[in-house]
């Protein structure tokens, strides 16, 4: 057992090292406005050279900065959640793999190295959502890899468009290419679960919750957003964004709108970062590429804290998640509560928590673009469902009904209340902080009319009156009925059935009737079977003719034999 623990203090104090590193680098450069760049070529061929290359500017320090963080604290929370586990070693190794990749991908402006730690993501995280070998967990896992792969796939395609410019550095390019523009696009939307490729993210939800945490909230999902802010200096085209901006929009509203009928604890908590990666693409797709990075990293730091409240609240239960089963968790653990209240409002964009500097300056910008009246809607539509699904699960937290408690919760211990303050302290804090040292002034100077300055607000105590008092009312009541809106609701508008089952069926069916009729039937009628027919026949009448060839000089052998030794005789 010490074996174990010092397993997860080791790897803990490494992130924490890199995570001060990167901290301390970040001020470095911020105050004497640098940007460091390290480039090795491996050889030249062709024209063209193969180069490893790193850049660290003040946006990846921040990112390394922020990854580390979290994945120290997470390493700290998998000593409370991994206990007992028998191949712990294996986790941490594959934990440890999947933030490494994360890193090389941040620190790479190469298309090349790029691709490895893109693709050294897809593998990890496929190890980890099947870490528990079930069949659940193996469906999950086959639905992110393949969903992945398309991504995957895009980048190589985009390989090699760039290489026709004899270099992979996408930072030195001089010629736009929209094809080249649509490829990453497509690749981050897989990479970020937009729509049409959103099933695989609630799907992932079948990992362990340090993954979850670390994985679904400030590594995996945002990696598809890194790379457009890294990419949008270079490349852009406002009629191909204008199609992430739609597809964004809709991923906001989908999501929102199911996580507001899903009981399952973790997928609520996915389906909200699938709505804050829906804005982000929203935004990026308006051009505000730092706004869309700043609420990257305010979103990251609260939605870690949230995964592993929920962690807690999973092993109180007896790994238990169902929504209706938690509650009384305000009274019998008040930091435990204490902490998911405030991590889920700075969700909401509470006044001075970190989700407030970025959402609402978010929005603001959002109303004053030149945009066209539905994606105003859409973006209030959004932030109004947030507000619903956050109050829905305090709500049923804060249930003391003897029916809603389902044993004796505990308190969270010193340990994990000594790690979880520091994710608190960044939920509060992050934001002002990056606010105040990073972003430019222009961004916070956004002219509104009185009514556009208090229509989020407004918006935002509709819903939650509205939502409030449907909860209360709905709260005992048990509606077994089914119909086809209430059963889209829950499963996300069928798009997991269309992703997985709908194509696949169609094709299996296909490729079942293809090998029915011809590689069964008329391919076997007139090769195999005629073949073998045939070859069988020509092999009978060779022996044949072999054996009575044979029998023919025999008997004549034996004949003339007889009649020689019959004259000597």
């Amino acid at each position: 057992m010490k074996i174990n623990c010092m397993i997860y203090y080791i790897y803990m104090i490494i992130m924490s090292f890199i995570s001060l590193i990167s901290l301390l680098g970040f001020m470095y450069l911020m105050m004497n406005n640098k940007s460091l760049f390290l480039e090795w070529e491996f050889f030249f061929f062709g024209g063209g050279s193969m180069v490893f290359m790193i850049m660290f500017d003040w946006m990846s320090a921040v990112f390394m900065f922020t990854v580390s963080l979290i994945s120290a604290v997470i390493c700290g929370y998998s000593k409370y959640y991994m206990e007992g586990d028998k191949f712990y070693k294996r986790f941490m190794l594959i934990l440890m793999l999947f933030i490494s990749s994360m890193m090389l991908l941040i620190l790479s402006p190469n298309m090349i190295s790029l691709l490895l730690g893109w693709d050294g993501l897809g593998l990890s995280s496929y190890i980890l959502v099947v870490y528990y070998q079930n069949e659940y967990a193996c469906n999950s896992g086959m639905l992110t890899i393949l969903s992945n792969r398309v991504g995957d796939a895009m980048i190589l395609i985009s390989i090699c468009l760039m290489y026709m410019n004899n270099s992979w550095n996408f930072l030195l390019e001089s010629s736009s290419s929209k094809l080249l523009l649509i490829m990453l696009i497509l690749g981050a939307m897989t990479k970020s679960a937009q729509v049409p490729f959103s099933a695989w993210l609630p799907a992932a939800m079948a990992a362990p919750t340090p993954v979850s945490a670390l994985v679904h909230s400030s590594t995996l999902v945002t990696a598809g957003v890194f790379l457009l802010i890294r990419f949008y200096p270079c490349y852009y085209n406002n009629n191909v964004y204008m199609y992430l901006l739609i597809m964004s929009s809709l991923t906001m509203i989908i999501s929102g709108w199911m996580a507001n009928f899903e009981m399952d604890m973790k997928k609520i908590i996915a389906l909200s970062t699938l709505s804050q990666l829906g804005i982000m693409m929203m935004i990026m797709s308006m051009g505000l590429s730092e706004l869309a990075f700043f609420h990257l990293i305010t979103h990251a730091m609260f939605k870690s804290t949230i995964f592993m409240c929920a962690g807690i609240m999973i092993h109180n239960m007896g790994s238990g998640q169902d929504l209706r089963l938690v509650g009384n968790f305000f009274s019998s653990g008040p930091f435990l509560g204490l902490f998911f209240a405030v991590s889920n409002m700075s969700l909401c964009g509470f006044p001075y928590l970190a989700g407030f500097f970025s959402k609402d300056l978010l929005l603001e910008n959002i109303f004053s673009h030149n945009m066209n009246f539905f994606f105003h809607m859409m973006s209030m539509l959004g932030t109004g469902l947030t507000i619903s699904y956050s109050l829905r699960v305090m709500y049923f937290m804060s249930q003391n009904n003897m029916q809603m408690i389902y044993g004796i919760f505990k308190e969270m211990n010193m340990f994990l209340f000594k790690i979880m303050i520091i994710m608190m302290f960044m939920s509060i804090l992050s934001g002002f902080f990056l606010s105040w040292m990073c972003f430019s002034n222009i961004l916070f100077f956004v002219n509104l009319t009185s009514l556009s300055k208090f229509y989020i607000p407004m918006v935002m105590m509709i819903f939650f009156i509205s939502s409030y008092n449907y909860e209360k009312k709905m709260i005992m009541a048990y509606n077994f009925y089914m119909n086809l809106w209430k059963k889209g609701s829950y499963l996300m508008m069928f798009l997991p059935h269309i992703s997985s089952q709908l194509i696949s069926t169609n094709s299996l069916k296909e490729s079942y009737y293809f090998n029915k009729v011809f590689d069964q039937g008329w391919l076997e009628y007139m090769f195999g079977l005629n073949l073998y027919n045939t070859f069988s026949e020509i092999n009978y009448n060779f022996m044949y003719n072999q054996i009575s060839k044979f029998l023919k000089i025999f008997m004549i052998t034996i004949f003339l034999s007889m009649i020689i030794f019959m004259n000597f005789m």
